[in-house]
């Protein structure tokens, strides 16, 4: 008999606990769903999303017909069914539980990895990855000052493509209520990136997603950056022994550095440009609980020589920036939950019952869901804000 596993969030708009019994998936592809001989043959659904990556999809499928002795899905003769998992056919993906499932991809299939294994029947490896993959052209330096990130995004968008500057020519709409309430951003640096993983990584900042849409009246096509419709704005409470299975968290002081230094030449004086930040400056501070770990790298500076930096202000901007992410990867973590289609990257969580030094906040990095034959399971990496 299933039981529920109560997950405690900080605000939810659906009540204090919810319950998780029959974990339930939907594949659509070519715009219809798949046949239910087909989902028969599914074994595994998964989804895998990063702050840093395109997300991506996999599908597990039984490929051998018992009866007549012979692969189903790569036969001489095809019919409509075996040309579902084709390369280039636009699918979406669903996952969470009996009426209550969330869209989790809307991708095209890119890779088939059929299997022959020594013992068992063959199976068939669908890959694919979200249609955002498509604008991955060129890798671009960039920097911009005194902006929001919804601002940054439309004027990607609105910059053709060019070797020289970030931009997509694919106008950028966001949800002007949820853009009026971000911060200005002092400095943000685009460090030799791709156009639209840059825009993902902006995005996930915010818990917004990145997907392409068209214009229903007059079929304009353009990116949307902003809340996701189908994804709740919940902040999960997940605590060791109770709804968190697994946890692993690594502490590393090797790559931490008490203070960077950001040198840099300006062209036009003929001078030489220096900035600097310090762990305990404003948008640099650390955790009560690190403080220990802040004393054992006292007296460690790095010194940065190949960042592009104009004058003194953006230099003292990108040393703090490169400081904090540093910070960040002071502590990180693997863990494991029941399916929670709503916990993506760019989502915080809060652990419980790991001590004082581990328990608090934590950023999701990267997820990956996958239902199958043991049920429904998140596992996750984070790093401690």
């Amino acid at each position: 008999m299933a039981t529920s596993i109560p997950i405690y969030r900080e605000q939810n708009d659906y009540g204090e606990r919810e319950s998780f019994y029959v974990p339930q998936f939907k594949v659509v592809i070519a715009g219809r769903g798949l046949p239910d001989d087909v989902v028969r043959d599914v074994m595994q659904v998964s989804y895998k999303d990063s702050i840093e990556e395109i997300d991506s999809f996999e599908l597990t499928i039984n490929n051998w017909d018992a009866h007549a002795g012979g692969f189903k899905y790569e036969p001489a003769t095809r019919t409509e069914n075996e040309k579902l998992f084709d390369p280039g056919q636009k699918i979406e993906l669903w996952m969470g539980y009996l009426h209550n499932m969330r869209l989790m991809l809307i991708g095209e299939i890119t890779t088939l990895e059929p299997n022959f294994p020594e013992g068992g029947g063959s199976t068939l490896l669908v890959r694919g990855l979200n249609v955002l993959h498509s604008f991955r052209r060129k890798q671009h330096t960039w920097a911009w000052e005194m902006m929001t990130d919804s601002e940054i995004a439309k004027e990607i968008g609105n910059q053709p493509p060019a070797d020289d500057k970030p931009g997509l020519g694919v106008p950028v709409r966001v949800n002007e209520q949820a853009a009026a309430q971000e911060a200005i951003e002092d400095f943000v640096f685009m460090n030799n990136q791709f156009d639209i993983l840059f825009l993902l990584d902006r995005a996930r900042r915010h818990g917004y997603s990145l997907y392409l849409a068209l214009d229903g009246e007059t079929g304009e096509q353009f990116l949307y950056f902003g809340p996701a419709y189908n994804v709740r704005d919940v902040s999960y409470l997940l605590e060791w022994g109770k709804t968190l299975s697994q946890f692993k968290p690594t502490l590393t002081t090797a790559n931490q550095v008490e203070e960077v230094t950001v040198k840099g030449w300006d062209r036009k004086t003929k001078k030489p440009i220096e900035g600097k930040a310090k762990i305990g400056d404003a948008g640099v501070d650390i955790n009560a609980d690190q403080a220990a770990v802040a004393l054992a790298v006292k007296g460690r500076n790095e010194v940065i020589t190949d960042v592009p930096v104009r004058d003194k202000q953006e230099a003292d901007a990108k040393a703090k920036e490169l400081l904090r992410k540093q910070r960040e990867e002071m502590i990180k973590a693997s863990g494991t939950t029941v399916g929670l289609p709503d916990l993506r990257s760019g989502r915080r969580v809060q652990i419980k019952n790991l001590g004082a030094r581990f328990d608090g906040e934590y950023f999701i990095t990267e997820t990956t869901h996958a239902i199958g034959d043991s049920g429904y399971r998140t596992t996750f990496n984070a790093r401690r804000e």
